[in-house]
């Protein structure tokens, strides 16, 4: 008795056609699947939480370097870019932004001001304060005035990106090295360490309410060299003025004994 044949037996043509129908269906679920996997792409990126940013730095560099940097990621997006907070105002006012990264000094008025303005106005108004300073004073004041982060201008691209995505999100974020003044405390006269001998002594002068002429006579110097001083002062202290200065000093009980 002849062996049963383990399969059936086909033609040439019969195995062509299978062959075709198997390759048709394969085609099609390679193509099924790839069409499966970029429409999973496109929902989970339409359900990423996008989160909408706005810079107000008036130093152009560090603003387009921000910008492009916070470009590169999928669920970040910089909505608008200032040099002042009067630019600034109508956008942070009115516009759907989740999170502001601002600098503290500005032309106009300091970031510390505007951002308790735009929280009176809008209470969860969430921003992110940048500083080239990271003493405790600095960092308490702007957790103070509401910020829901703080960034020194020394942070990494990473940081930056990261502390956006958490403040965005509704959380807080302090770099390392507002942390560690936090933890470190300071006495209040340490916030004047950062001016040298003479600017120390310009200042001492201005909050006392002594004038350029006065000042110019009582150190020896030109009229033109005090107002160096007093510039670099105000810079140095991110104030704008004699009178933000003379706040300084009060909110940092520098004026005991005058």
């Amino acid at each position: 008795m002849a062996a049963q044949a383990p399969y059936p037996a086909y033609n040439t043509r019969q195995i062509i056609a299978i062959l075709l129908h198997s390759l048709h269906n394969y085609t099609w679920m390679i193509a099924s699947a790839a069409l499966t996997g970029i429409i999973d792409a496109i929902i989970r990126q339409e359900s990423k939480i996008m989160i909408h940013v706005v810079l107000v730095d008036d130093h152009v560099v560090v603003r387009s370097g921000f910008a492009q940097l916070l470009s590169l990621e999928d669920d970040l997006n910089v909505t608008g870019q200032y040099s002042s907070a009067a630019e600034a105002w109508p956008a942070l006012l009115h516009d759907d932004v989740n999170v502001a990264v601002m600098d503290i000094a500005m032309p106009d008025e300091n970031g510390l001001s505007l951002l308790k303005r735009l929280r009176a106005q809008k209470p969860g108004f969430r921003a992110i304060i940048l500083s080239i300073y990271d003493s405790p004073t600095f960092v308490q004041s702007a957790l103070d005035a509401g910020a829901s982060g703080y960034l020194t201008k020394r942070c990494g691209p990473e940081e930056l990106v990261q502390a956006v995505r958490s403040v965005g999100m509704g959380g807080h974020y302090l770099c390392a090295d507002a942390l560690r003044a936090l933890r470190g405390g300071e006495q209040p006269a340490q916030v004047l360490e950062v001016l040298t001998p003479r600017e120390r002594e310009v200042f001492e002068l201005l909050v006392k309410g002594d004038s350029v002429k006065e000042i110019a006579f009582k150190l020896d110097l030109s009229h033109k060299t005090v107002h160096v001083h007093r510039a670099n002062v105000l810079g140095k202290l991110q104030c704008h003025s004699t009178i933000d200065l003379v706040h300084f000093a009060l909110d940092h009980q520098l004026l005991t004994g005058h």
